[in-house]
């Protein structure tokens, strides 16, 4: 698993039921479905300099501004990482 460096979050986006629906209107094929501004993401990993972030935060969910998502390609593994101020909040289990 990659290990995020420079107060970055690793993430793992959580689909939302409405995306998961399936369309019934015809689009081109270049047309992308305009998504939320914010999602809900899973904390895989955080920097070890994250200062609003730690390890008791992996796996908690995030609420996050889906434009500040970085989606890097590396081989054929995709990763999801931010800058841990762009984060809006944590969810506490329970």
């Amino acid at each position: 698993m990659l290990e995020p460096l420079n107060r970055h979050v690793l993430l793992e986006p959580i689909e939302s039921e409405e995306a998961e629906e399936k369309s019934t209107i015809l689009v081109p094929d270049d047309y992308s479905v305009p998504t939320s501004r914010h999602g809900l993401c899973k904390v895989l990993a955080v920097a070890r300099d994250c200062d609003k972030f730690n390890d008791t935060d992996v796996n908690k969910t995030v609420l996050v501004n889906n434009s500040m998502i970085e989606e890097i390609k590396v081989e054929e593994t995709v990763y999801y990482l931010m800058l841990e101020n762009h984060a809006y909040g944590l969810f506490n289990e329970g």
